[in-house]
């Protein structure tokens, strides 16, 4: 959507972006503004004889995307979110008062993976650890779902089950599988035949259906690139051991390699879905007050992109940028590798695999200093910077001029060959130590863009296995 010219007065000047709003979200000490700008009033034409029906529909298009901001960044602000949890806390423990602890457990494991706060954390933690069996008999979902559509895919066999009981070993991905694997499979035999790895695909691994699998005594090996799950599995000394690898961990760095070299287009490339939680509107408040104009490339895909441009014709700064939408995953890959420097502007995630695939295109990220994720261990000198919102001009300024090689550090530490290697080991190690037979070493899986194995032949040898996964089904 552009801006509509009316006697000199466009709309996007009817209002002043939201900084007036809220102090910068999880900023200790600074609460939420929640007054609107004087200018938003001032400077409005309603009323005026020139205010016709174009200007009252562009008015309310604002209007609405102004409320949408403000929404976002209330749950967003640290003061309003801890707040909240301290309630849920309260409910969480009065539940397990009236003796209704699994209730109690899913109030107290949501705060647990919500706080930034470690104290909170803490508070929580001994209760939801000691009352976890309350999860274990929990009935299963009322609709049965199809879950051979994800055999290959989502459940992928990475070692068939050999002679002498030598364990398969099953690669797990998304959160959302956790569950249904729980319900609709036998797991008992499947970890009988084969060692699970998990891949979540969100932190916050304090969570009724990662937690369900403690009732067993087979060890499950669960991808922990952040720090803090990785130190939560560690303490809860159970079944679940971490293992220092995310998402973000196993990307196929051949597909770039057709395009690197390319000419540079766009300053800036933010690949990432249209959901509120990837916070585009960071990016374009940046480029509103930005000292100049960047060439600025989005990627999405997802919810209608509308809301997306109606928020960057909000900012003014539509004509900065290019959008491209459910492209294919080699055009995403051509297109990274034509822009300068790669931003990734949320609060929590995983693993974004859009970092791994910036730094296999050659092009430096930035992340912003307070994200809750796996990629921070891999956000180093070679491959970008950490910056705070304030900051994200001159981290991109410093990032444009910096003669970085991130490919390099990502080929010898992330890519898909070496996070299977590092897998390997892992579990070779493991499976020495308790004394089991390892004679065959894991196939090579990537997430590019979804898991998947890296070379077709391993494919075709193992669809038998992962058709068999049938067989587990309860």
């Amino acid at each position: 959507m552009g801006s509509t010219d009316h006697g000199g007065l466009c709309y996007y000047t009817y209002f002043t972006p939201l900084e007036s709003l809220f102090s910068y979200p999880n900023v200790r000490g600074a609460g939420p503004d929640l007054t609107p700008d004087a200018a938003f009033f001032t400077r409005s034409s309603i009323g005026s004889s020139r205010y016709c029906a174009s200007c009252r529909g562009e008015y309310a298009l604002a209007l609405r995307t102004w409320w949408s901001l403000l929404a976002q960044r209330t749950r967003e602000n640290s003061w309003v979110v801890d707040s909240a949890l301290v309630l849920f806390a309260v409910w969480g423990f009065v539940q397990a008062l009236a003796g209704k602890r699994g209730g109690a457990v899913k109030t107290l494991s949501q705060v647990h993976r919500t706080t930034r706060l470690p104290v909170m954390r803490r508070l929580v933690e001994g209760y939801v650890v000691a009352n976890r069996g309350v999860l274990y008999q929990e009935p299963p979902p009322s609709e049965t779902p199809n879950l051979k559509k994800y055999f290959g895919r989502r459940l992928l066999v990475l070692k068939p089950p050999l002679a002498g009981g030598e364990k398969g070993v099953l690669f797990v991905s998304f959160s959302d599988m956790f569950r249904l694997l729980y319900s609709f499979m036998d797991v008992e035999k499947l970890l009988h035949d084969y060692t699970f790895v998990f891949e979540p695909s969100y932190p916050g691994f304090c969570h009724p259906e990662l937690l369900k699998y403690t009732r067993w005594s087979e060890e499950i090996f669960v991808l922990a690139g952040e720090e803090g799950d990785f130190d939560f599995l560690a303490r809860l000394n159970s079944n679940l051991v971490p293992v220092q690898l995310g998402p973000a961990d196993w990307v196929d760095p051949r597909i770039a390699e057709p395009y690197l070299g390319q000419p540079k287009q766009f300053d800036i490339v933010m690949n990432a879905g249209w959901m509120a939680l990837k916070r585009h509107y960071v990016l374009f408040r940046m480029l509103a007050n930005a000292r100049r104009s960047y060439k600025t490339l989005l990627i999405g895909f997802g919810y209608p992109r509308t809301e997306i441009e109606n928020l960057a014709a909000y900012y003014g700064v539509r004509e900065q940028i290019t959008i491209v939408e459910d492209v294919p995953y080699e055009v995403v890959m051509e297109l990274t590798c034509r822009a300068r420097v790669s931003v990734i502007l949320s609060l929590k995630e995983a693993g974004p695999r859009a970092t791994a695939e910036s730094m296999f295109c050659g092009v430096p990220t930035i992340v912003l200093s307070n994200l809750i994720g796996g990629i921070r261990k891999n956000i180093v000198p070679a491959t970008g910077l950490f910056a705070k919102e304030l900051d994200l001009e001159a981290a991109i300024e410093t990032l444009v001029h910096a003669e970085l090689r991130p490919r390099m550090w990502a080929l010898q530490h992330i890519s898909c060959f070496k996070s299977s290697e590092n897998l390997n080991t892992i579990l070779q190690e493991h499976a020495l130590r308790k004394g089991r037979p390892w004679t065959e070493n894991l196939v090579c899986r990537s997430n590019s863009p979804d898991s998947t194995y890296a070379f077709a032949g391993d494919r075709e040898r193992l669809n038998r296995w992962n058709d068999g996964l049938s067989a587990y089904l309860s």
